[in-house]
């Protein structure tokens, strides 16, 4: 009965061992932690680039390859936003962007691409001011 109990407190200790590397990693592409000047930057980079989409999206001055391009280079800017107080409008901002991705794809009217980017732009300029409130 006792080596039973000691080979199983052995493999559970063991199995813990194997798990805890994998658990104690962090995720991939994350910043270690973000300063407050890198956020700031972040946060202005992503509105540029975001007006810059839909200034291209109202002159139609790019092609459907290098718009979508474009959105995702927004989309992945925007994640580098690591900010808790504006958590929040990032996830709305990026969904409104991931809607006006969809509609661009799909090849919806041009002022429905429009007022969705908008929306987006709007998002992430308010994700400016309460950044800006709060640091």
């Amino acid at each position: 009965m006792s080596l039973k109990k000691l080979s199983l407190a052995l493999f559970v200790s063991v199995a813990m061992l194997g798990a805890a590397p994998t658990t104690m990693a962090k995720p991939a592409g994350k910043i270690e932690n973000a300063t407050g000047e890198a956020t700031v930057v972040a946060i202005a980079e992503t509105i540029a680039l975001s007006e810059e989409a839909l200034q291209a999206i109202k002159d139609g001055s790019l092609e459907k390859k290098e718009m979508m391009a474009l959105f995702k280079t927004v989309k992945q800017r925007a994640k580098t936003i690591e900010s808790t107080t504006t958590y929040m409008l990032r996830e709305k901002a990026l969904g409104r962007l991931g809607k006006a991705r969809l509609a661009y794809k799909k090849g919806k009217e041009q002022s429905e691409v429009i007022a969705k980017m908008e929306k987006s732009v709007e998002v992430f300029k308010q994700m400016k001011v309460r950044f800006e409130e709060f640091n």
